[in-house]
C-alpha cells in the first residue's frame, strides 16, 4: 500500500461526497454532483485552524476520509479535546487497514495538539464499525444524546 493522508482539497469534494453516501443510513448525504453547493462550508472548514478534513489516498486514489475537530476547553487544565466525525473508507476496500491508518493519524494529531481525549459517535446500527472502534481502544463509558434540526439525521 502506497498510502498518504493529506488535507482535502476542493478537487476532492465529489469523491468525499461519494464516500459520505456510503455512511448515510437515512439519506442526508449531498449527491456528489452537487458538490459546488458545499464550497462555502468547505472553505470555512479549510480556514478553521481547529478543523482538519483529510483524505487517505492509496496510489493516488482517494479511498477514505475523516474530519478531526479540536475543541478548546476550560476543564482538564485547559487541555483541548478532539472529536472525529465522518469517518468512512470505501466499502470495497474495508478491512485492509485504511480505517486504522486514518484513525492513527487522527490520534497522533490530537495528541500532538495536547488533547486529553478523543471521542466519536457511530450510529447504533453500525455494529461492524463499533467493533472496529473497540479494537482501536475506544469504549462507550458515557451515554450520548443528539437532537437534529433538519431531517432525521
Amino acid at each position: 500500500m502506497a498510502l498518504s493522508i493529506r488535507r482535502a482539497e476542493e478537487r476532492d469534494l465529489p469523491r468525499i461526497l461519494e464516500l459520505y453516501e456510503q455512511l448515510a443510513l437515512h439519506g442526508g448525504a449531498t449527491p456528489p454532483g452537487q458538490w459546488r453547493s458545499l464550497l462555502p462550508a468547505f472553505k470555512r472548514i479549510q480556514v478553521d485552524r481547529q478543523q482538519q478534513l483529510v483524505v487517505l489516498e492509496d496510489g493516488g486514489r482517494v479511498v477514505g476520509t475523516l474530519a478531526l475537530i479540536i475543541v478548546p476547553n476550560l476543564s482538564h487544565g485547559g487541555a483541548p479535546w478532539s472529536e472525529v466525525e465522518n469517518v468512512v473508507v470505501e466499502e470495497s476496500v474495508r478491512g485492509k487497514g485504511y480505517g486504522r491508518a486514518l484513525m492513527e493519524w487522527a490520534e497522533n494529531e490530537a495528541k500532538r495538539q495536547g488533547c486529553y481525549k478523543m471521542q466519536l459517535q457511530s450510529h447504533a446500527l453500525r455494529q461492524e464499525a463499533h467493533k472496529f472502534y473497540e479494537r482501536l481502544g475506544f469504549g462507550s463509558p458515557a451515554r450520548g444524546f443528539r437532537k437534529y434540526y433538519k431531517g432525521d439525521g
